[in-house]
Order: C-alpha cells, then structure tokens, then sequence
C-alpha cells in the first residue's frame, strides 16, 4: 500500500470520534458515554489502519468484519462509521437512540451501514464472529488455492469485562481455540469497571490466562490511548496460527471528572463535564462540530488500503471457474440457488419410522443439493439423526468439513449459528427439546435479525419416557412459539417432515425450529407434504354433519386418528386437522383459515405439551387434552 504523509494527527480523528459520540448521548439523553472516550483510540486504529473495507460497498465479500459485541458502545460504533463514509450523516447521528433512525440503542443488523450483526445481549457478539471466522475458514477450503487466497478476511471484536463474564463467551473461545481459528481477533476493552462499581467485585480471574488455556494467543497492550502499540498488537495478531486476544487497558470515560469510575458507563455526562472535555481535546463546543480535516484524513486512508486490496482480490476472483463465480455472489446476495424439485426419500417398508429418522435423511438428501448447508450438534448428532453422512467434520485440520462439532454447548452454538447465516451460509444445530433453554436467547437474536437460521429439536415429547423430568420438554413449546418471527414446525410424520424442509428451504429468510420424535410413529395416508406449507389441513374428513374438529400436532396426530375414528363409530361427525405450524396457519387468510376450522364449530386440542398455545382455538379449558406439570421418572 502507498504511504502518503498524513495532513491531521491521529489523534484528532480519534478526538473527533469521542467528541460526536459524546454528542449523540447528550442529545439523546441516554447512552453510554465511558466505552466512548475510553475505547475510541481502540476503533480508530481498527479503522485507520487495518480494516479492508470499502464504505460505499459494504458487502464486499472479502471484505474484514468487525463486530460490537459489547453493543452498549454503539454511539462510538456509529461516530466511528460516519467518519470512515458509510452511508450515515450528522442528522443521523442527532438522531441516536430514536425510533426509526439509522443510529438505535444497539447495533441492529440490516438498520445502519456498516453494522455486521445485531448486539446487545452481552457475550452474543462474540461467539456470531466465532461464527463468521468458522465461515471465513470453511469458504477458504472451497475456493482458495495456494497462489490465490480469494477468501482471506479478518474477524475482529470489540468486547468488554461484561462479554467475558458471560457464560457464553466462555463456550465461544474454548471451540475457537480448539478449531485454531487465527483469523478471528479480539479486542478486549479492559478497564476494570462494570455497572455496579469496580471489576474487583465479581471479576477477579486473569483473563490473560484463561485464553491461553483456551489455546489462544494472547496480547496485553498496558496503554489504550496508545495508537502505535494498539496497532502492533494488531499486526501481530494477524501473523498468529490461534486466535488471538488482545487486552487493552483503557480508562473508561478517559477525560471526563467522573474517569475510572461506573457514573461514567451508562448515563449522559454534565454540561460541564462535557465543555471541560471538549476544551481538553481542543474541539468546539458546538455540538456535532466535527473537523472536516479529519473526516477526509480517515477516509483516506481506508480507501488507499481498500483499493489495494481490491485489486488484487479481483484479479484473483476472475481466475475462479464461472460458476464458482456465480456461487460466491450467491453467498453475497444470501440467496443460494438449488432445485428442490429434485429431494429424494425412500419411505421404510414398514410405514413406521421415528421423524427424527426421516428429518436426518431429509437434511443429508438436502446437503447434497445445497452445498452451503453446514451445522451439527451439541455433542448429540447420534441421537438428533443431524449428520450429514458424506461430509466431513470440520476441524482445525479439515476446514472444509461441513459437519460442526459443537460440543455441549448449546448457546454458543446458536450464536454461532448467527453468524454463519450473516456470512450467507444455511447453517442448522440442533440438541434435545428439553435443552432448547439453553440456547433461547441466540434464537431470540435470529429472529430479530431474520436470518435463516434451522433449530432442529428432537425427543420432542414426555413420552420419552425413562430419562425423567429433567429431559421430558414440557414449557418449551410453548416457548419457541411465543418468539415473534420464529416459524417452528412439529410435524406429524415423513410426509409432513419433508413438507416442513421445504417450505423452510424455500423460504429464504428468518429462523426456523423443527421439532422431532425419538418414538416411532406411523406414516400416516392422509398426511399432505404439500399441505404443510399452509400451516394446518384436514387429515381426516368427517363422515356426517359436523360436530366437532380436534387440532393436534406431532405424534399426538394418531392419537387424535383413533379417538375421531370411535367417536365416528357412534354417530358423531369428526374433523381431524393436522397443525404442524401455528405460525404458518396464522398467516392465511381468514377464507382459508374458515374452511379449515370454521368458527361455530367445537374444537378439542391434543398434544403433549403446556396448554398455552391453543386458548384462541378453543371456548375454554374442558376443551384442551395438554399437559401442564413437569413428568416423572
């Protein structure tokens, strides 16, 4: 890259980035101004220096990622984006924290430009780039030879004392370490306060350690107003074969009459306070004064790095075969291109078979037409029927396997997940309902960001009997259905198991939860592949005037078969409706949804699991066969 003399000090970029971020707060009357006058120096350096990025087109795919994990910064993340030229101006920035701005609260994925993943929810950050660094690795494998490297990006992280507290990021960095993921880097913004006072009362481990334990290399930079030691550290950590922790000792809200301390991490500073600090970094007191000098100085220099690299980056992306071409634009647009037309199953002779069974042949048959479908267990692929037979694992000797071996660790896993879907790849990780808990708040964070993200949850009943309360999933459906953008599906049998991979697979966007039996369960006749896209259909016609319609899901559907079967035998008129997905029904319209269960009509609700779900469908609780109170052993 070409050096060219720079025409403003750095420290006046970093000065107007505290300056405009400190506004925004004030403006706001809300924020967290400590992370702001403490870490910039951390993001300018990040920025100026390193980052491969190009603001007028941020979803170059080779493009580095940065990730806010500690997302309670975003004034500094937003300041620092408008400097460097994304598609943020100063009204923007006036309008931090309010409804429908560029700039909210947290970093919200697909809101501001620039902003890689939706953070917030401390430690979840962290582990969506352990996420795009598996995917950086594994697109790598795909598409890089030894002359040419057209996927080579850097994962960078910005995290704080509260992410490391966080169980989570514990579950993160162990797999990390042990992948040997030396493309992701994590900034640790180390300055010993939390919210309540002093680090020293809940967090006195030495972090330093722990990762290296963890199999990470490790970086202590002593002075975080330091750009040139913040920089080494960088650059060093892009030359390691690990992963790599960097702790930058910083003091948080650096400036200000309340530095060092917690009254300076989440509320607005004093007028006065605010005018000594401007006066200190030399800037106007004006609010949003920002010097044009050092916007275009910034600007600058990401640009000359960003042209260089691009360059090349395309000399080598037209030395790719056509059609991988048209594969990693697939990836960038997060559209992949197959024909599901072309899925196959063999239905069991026996018309008997569990749906966890067929839900594992259905995702191998599916692997073999989607090459960017990629995921695994929570050390359960045995029991949750979730490898993909003819790929390999991926592993630090292996990245393009496409098998993940999470490990017993269920939320990290659904944050790794994140990330992979926000690097375009169709990832999936499942483990037992009963544990779907542990992973609620990651699929809560899919949701929220729309992503395509596949749950699959298995032994989906208190029927499964011998393992006791602590493994019988009682509350958890209820649960994943009351997540607002969340398409969860239990299907009855294979026919409706293949149903619910296609409309999942065809849909494109948002997260989806499959829940599966560990029981066999009959292949039902009347079950409809294509019918499941509507969310519920008749499986069984009443014979006479009808009298009443029973709703259930899963392996309750033969069940409720039998029960209409000897009700029909006395005379009675019974509809038997099959609901694999409540979201999906809800979503008809109102002549749909009255041709299926008309609205003077009775209705009995059967599935093994608590009665929340069903009340709208139902006169009121003599009308629901559920069960709500833990099992027994």
């Amino acid at each position: 890259m070409k050096k060219t003399k720079a025409i403003v000090d750095e420290y006046k970029i970093v000065d107007n980035i505290r300056s405009l971020g400190i506004d925004m707060i004030n403006e706001a009357k809300s924020g967290h101004p400590g992370i702001v006058l403490g870490a910039a120096p951390i993001l300018y350096t990040l920025y100026g220096r390193h980052l491969n990025i190009n603001p007028k087109e941020p979803n170059w795919i080779n493009r580095d990622r940065f990730v806010l994990s500690a997302g309670h910064g975003s004034a500094l993340l937003y300041a620092t984006l408008f400097m460097a030229g994304y598609d943020i101006n100063i009204d923007d920035l006036k309008s931090f924290r309010k409804i429908n701005s560029k700039t909210p609260g947290h970093p919200e994925y697909n809101i501001t430009p620039g902003v890689e993943s939706s953070t917030g929810p401390l430690g979840q950050g962290l582990a969506n780039a352990v996420g795009m660094a598996i995917a950086e690795r594994f697109l790598a494998s795909k598409y890089n030879t030894k002359k040419n490297l057209v996927i080579d990006y850097n994962t960078y992280v910005l995290c704080s004392d509260g992410d490391l507290m966080e169980g989570i990021s514990y579950e993160a960095i162990s797999l990390a370490g042990h992948l040997k993921l030396n493309k992701l880097i994590v900034l640790y913004d180390s300055n010993d306060i939390c919210l309540d006072g002093s680090t020293k009362i809940t967090f006195s481990e030495n972090v330093i350690d722990r990762f290296k334990a963890l199999e990470w290399n490790t970086i202590l930079v002593k002075n975080g107003n330091n750009i040139n030691e913040i920089s080494k550290a960088i650059e060093k950590a892009k030359n390691s074969n690990k992963p790599t922790l960097i702790e930058i000792k910083t003091i948080i809200g650096k400036y200000s009459k309340y530095q060092g301390t917690n009254k300076v991490h989440g509320s607005p500073l004093e007028e006065e306070d605010i005018i000594n600090i401007k006066k200190t970094l030399n800037i106007r007191n004006v609010p949003f004064s920002v010097s044009n000098e050092a916007i275009n100085e910034f600007q600058k220099a990401i640009i000359m790095r960003y042209e260089d690299c691009h360059k090349k980056w395309m000399n080598t992306f037209n030395l790719l075969d056509k059609n991988l071409q048209q594969e990693l634009v697939q990836i960038i647009n997060k559209k992949p291109n197959f024909n599901l037309k072309e899925l196959e199953f063999d239905i069991p002779d026996k018309a008997i078979e569990s749906t966890r069974v067929t839900g594992g042949k259905i995702l191998n048959a599916i692997s073999k037409l989607l090459p960017f479908l990629i995921g695994g267990s929570a050390d359960l692929s045995n029991s949750t029927k979730t490898r993909l037979l003819e790929e390999t694992d991926f592993q630090a000797n292996n990245y393009s396997g496409r098998n993940i071996n999470f490990g017993v660790r269920e939320h990290s896993m659904g944050a790794i997940l994140n990330g992979l879907a926000l690097s375009g790849l169709r990832p999936f990780g499942s483990t037992f309902l009963a544990f779907a808990d542990y992973l609620k708040p990651a699929l809560r964070m899919s949701s929220i960001m729309n992503l395509p993200v596949i749950y699959i949850f298995t032994h989906d009943s208190i029927s499964v009997g011998e393992d006791g309360p602590t493994h019988q999933p009682v509350e958890q459906l209820t649960m994943l259905r009351s997540i607002p953008n969340l398409d969860v599906f239990r299907p009855a049998d294979a026919n409706e198991v293949i149903g619910t991979y296609k409309a999942i697979i065809t849909k494109k966007e948002g997260p989806s939860a499959i829940i599966l039996s560990r029981n066999d369960v009959p292949i039902i006749e009347n079950t409809k592949v294509k019918e499941v896209k509507n969310g519920a259909y008749i499986v069984k016609n009443e014979a006479s005037k009808l009298n009443a319609i029973i709703i259930t899901t899963g392996e309750e559907l033969s069940l409720a078969l039998n029960i209409a079967d000897n009700l029909t035998a006395k005379g009675y008129g019974i509809r038997v409706v099959s609901m694999p997905s409540i979201e999906l029904y809800e979503e008809k319209n109102d002549e749909y949804k009255e041709l299926i269960l008309p609205t003077t009509i009775k209705k009995f609700v059967i599935e093994k699991s608590t009665s929340h779900s069903w009340y709208k469908y139902v006169y009121n609780d003599n009308y629901l066969f559920n069960i709500n109170n833990f099992g027994i052993s």
